[in-house]
């Protein structure tokens, strides 16, 4: 009986030092879990869900170098603003120059009540090496969307719109020849309907010129749909006054530009069109489209009409190429709503391959000649161009 119960006191003192034993064990937690980034669908190709939000974002950009040059100037260089690419050295003279450009674009999206709530953001810096140190970044673009209504910095309604397609810009080429390139602060509300029509009005900042409370404005409406597209655009710079150097013009009147575009489609031949573009502008002022005269002198101004045509030929998925040409109808003085009676032309030709995913090599060759000048001014054409090596991401 004695044995039995020291047998039984000793396993009663055993479970019970094997219970303090596993009260005391370490024990591991386990890791938080991990939330992965989830690719966003619903805007295209490179969105993604930002973790922890319903908010998708976008990174692209891209990097090129470029080497570009001019011909030789007819007479001393004036102002040489268009095209972008005519190339002077620091004595005004032709020139081989290279430049590089970064550039990184921030897309954020996500679904409302309201609409789909965009903002955009676009980081840019373009230096040519040694003469300038290192390229200063800035802010190219940056604006917010809500529904159809479009605020901030951004390209001026008269070269892009929201939902714009193939009305937007100008030639096929990226310099797209003369068409009134800007970017402006402004307030934009574009109208999605059936069928591919659109409309666009746009209020922009003229940096408080003329009436400081008067914004110019800018209307476009167009139709988008397979065959190609259709489009009419007006604006009003309302700080246009239409005089220089003592010349009789109309003073305080605010200055008209009107265009008129087709796009089409060549049928079977997936990539090519045909695009026609006629300009209209009652004065030199922000919403005429530049001419060929700025890069001689005296510097003339824009036409009072111009006609643009451009063909871009698609040969496979990864080579094209367009040709265009543009006429100038009656040049005004630089600034004002007084013409010289000057016509001018230009003409380009765009070779566009990718000889690899995501790599571009491009070069586009500008021709640009005044007719008859009524100062005496050689007339002879300028050339330039450039040869551009992108990588975009």
């Amino acid at each position: 009986m004695k044995i039995k119960s020291l047998l039984i006191g000793s396993a009663a003192a055993l479970v019970a030092a094997t219970g303090a034993k596993a009260a005391d064990a370490v024990v591991v937690a386990e890791p938080e879990p991990v939330e992965y980034v989830r690719v966003c669908d619903a805007y295209g190709s490179g969105f993604f869900y930002i973790p922890g939000t319903e908010t998708c974002l976008s990174i692209s950009g891209y990097v090129w170098f470029q080497i570009w040059s001019s011909g030789d100037f007819p007479n001393p260089p004036g102002p040489t603003t268009t095209p972008y690419y005519l190339g002077v050295n620091a004595a005004g003279e032709s020139a081989l120059l290279t430049n590089v450009r970064a550039r990184v674009n921030f897309d954020a999206r996500s679904d409302t009540e309201w609409g789909t709530l965009r903002a955009f953001i676009r980081l840019q810096s373009t230096w040519n090496g040694s003469a300038m140190g290192d390229g200063p970044v800035t802010v190219d673009q940056g604006f917010i969307e809500l529904g159809g209504l479009r605020m901030g910095y951004s390209e001026s309604a008269w070269a892009q719109t929201q939902g714009g397609g193939n009305t937007n810009w100008g030639s096929h080429s990226w310099g797209g020849m003369y068409y009134g390139y800007q970017q402006r602060n402004l307030l934009a509300y574009t109208f999605q309907g059936g069928n591919g029509f659109f409309g666009t009005i746009s209020l922009e900042d003229d940096a408080t010129a003329g009436d400081a409370w008067m914004p110019d404005v800018v209307v476009k409406l167009g139709v988008n749909q397979g065959w190609g597209s259709v489009w009419v655009m007006g604006a009003y710079d309302e700080s246009f006054d239409g005089t220089i150097n003592g010349f009789p013009g109309t003073i305080n009147s605010g200055g008209f530009g009107a265009a008129l575009g087709l796009h089409l489609n060549i049928p079977n031949m997936p990539g090519s069109s045909l695009r026609v573009i006629g300009y209209y502008a009652d004065g030199d002022h922000a919403y005429s489209v530049g001419a060929p005269g700025n890069s001689f002198l005296p510097p003339f101004g824009s036409a009072e009409w111009s006609v643009l045509a451009s063909y871009n030929h698609a040969f496979s998925s990864t080579l094209s190429a367009s040709v265009a040409v543009q006429y100038f109808n009656d040049l005004y003085w630089i600034g004002s709503d007084v013409s010289t009676g000057t016509n001018a032309w230009g003409a380009e030709l765009s070779v566009v391959w990718f000889p690899i995913e995501n790599f571009e090599v491009r070069t586009e060759i500008h021709y640009d000649d005044l007719g008859t000048n009524p100062v005496g001014v050689d007339s002879d054409g300028i050339v330039s161009g450039f040869l551009r090596f992108t990588r975009y991401f």
